[in-house]
């Protein structure tokens, strides 16, 4: 008897059998190519091999996709960000996925499921820091993804940080989401 992995994709059988599986209650979708067995919790272990269909060789799970897989976010981003080292250039694209060249610091990620994702703190500031930030999206994200480090941490890092762009910003909005997020309970 051949046993399935706790998340298939169309590499473990076709996606019409993938989605007759959902309307018969035994799988659940996790993403547009990623299904879950109904009864398996979905653990950020489960969200990061989600992901894993879209990864290329050495390439880290990021930004909403990371938010993701550390629980921040509920559902999974449309399309999935994954970065590449900037010494590991890359110019492969890869579907359901935005790929980006990035410079990160060591302890700027972590290993979940064999699979490397930026750390929570990370994952918040680079939210923080993107152009296209929105507050009413991405506030309570970054709030819940610092719940365990908070402002002390991030203004280390940042102060660590050489040519980090838009620092002072990310700080503010870091600051504000917090501030927001104290001030609801």
């Amino acid at each position: 008897m051949t046993r399935l992995e706790s998340v298939l994709t169309e590499d473990d059988l076709p996606l019409s059998e993938l989605w007759a599986a959902c309307r018969d209650g035994e799988l659940v979708p996790l993403s547009s190519s990623a299904f879950v067995f109904a009864d398996v919790p979905q653990t950020p272990v489960v969200r990061a091999l989600a992901v894993r269909p879209v990864l290329a060789r050495r390439t880290i799970i990021e930004r909403h996709s990371a938010a993701w897989v550390h629980g921040a976010l509920t559902t999974p981003p449309r399309l999935h960000t994954i970065a590449v080292r900037y010494a590991n250039r890359s110019s492969a694209s890869r579907r359901l996925a935005i790929v980006r060249e990035v410079a990160l610091r060591p302890g700027d990620t972590m290993t979940i499921g064999g699979i490397e994702v930026t750390t929570p703190l990370r994952t918040a500031i680079d939210l923080a820091r993107d152009r296209a930030f929105d507050a009413q999206r991405d506030s309570p994200v970054i709030a819940r993804l610092l719940a365990s480090s908070g402002l002390p941490e991030c203004r280390s890092y940042f102060e660590a940080a050489r040519n980090l762009p838009h620092k002072a910003r990310a700080l503010d909005r870091i600051t504000d989401a917090l501030l927001v997020e104290a001030m609801s309970r």
